[in-house]
């Protein structure tokens, strides 16, 4: 009689295999989610480096980095696509997800991670002076001159190379002390959309592997004229 009773799991060992499949799956996802955020997060923090190093900017390597994104970026919609379809399957029908079909969707998952974190370090960082800002002291007869802001073959304009002199004197000063020291605002269009009160041409896009842009300094004031923020922009 004792020998044809077959063996019932007890609670505790049945909470004890649920534990452990449990920690399993727990494990199995760690490492996929974990090995394809730290891979995601190399590949986009590498399109941070011009925030710290603004000449990388320039460089072929950033471009086909920047020209990667539009493979990626669906590579990974698709890899969700994926892997949300199978979870639904697998609800249907009560069955498993297979592995493949969760590694797709744990990668993409790490992949958005990856990619929500670089949108808001872009967002939150500093942006730095082109480079070459600070090669030269502010001159203001210099910075008036009508050619200041002309391309020149092989190096930047004067204008640029002063801009960070001219941005460290910036605050604090009203309207008509800003205009004293860099000139009438040019009378433009240009990026009136953003609320700017002034706006100056400091010469050709720098940090780009073509330049084929301008480069503007737009400065904002507050409501009594006092210089409140500013900014270095291309068209």
């Amino acid at each position: 009689m004792a020998h044809n009773q077959r063996f019932q799991p007890t609670a505790p060992s049945l909470r004890l295999k649920r534990m452990s499949l449990g920690s399993n799956m727990i494990g199995a996802w760690s490492r996929t989610w974990w090995i394809a955020f730290a891979g995601f997060a190399l590949y986009f923090g590498l399109l941070l480096i011009p925030k710290v190093v603004p000449g990388f900017g320039a460089t072929l390597f950033l471009l086909s980095l920047t020209f990667s994104l539009m493979l990626v970026v669906p590579l990974l919609i698709l890899l969700a696509l994926w892997g949300t379809a199978a979870l639904v399957i697998s609800r249907v029908r009560k069955r498993p997800v297979r592995p493949r079909s969760k590694a797709a969707g744990q990668i993409a998952l790490a992949g958005f991670a990856a990619f929500a974190a670089f949108i808001v370090l872009a967002n939150v960082l500093p942006s730095p002076l082109p480079g070459g800002s600070y090669d030269r002291q502010f001159d203001r007869q210099v910075w008036l001159d009508p050619e200041s802001a002309n391309y020149i073959s092989g190096d930047i304009t004067p204008r640029q190379k002063m801009l960070a002199e001219v941005v460290k004197k910036l605050p604090g000063l009203h309207r008509s002390e800003i205009e004293n020291m860099l000139g009438p605002s040019l009378d433009t269009a240009y990026f009136q959309s953003t609320g700017r009160d002034l706006i100056y041409i400091t010469g050709p896009e720098r940090g780009s592997l073509f330049g084929m842009d301008s480069e503007w300094l737009l400065i904002w004031l507050d409501e009594n004229g006092i210089y409140k923020r500013h900014a270095v922009v291309t068209d």
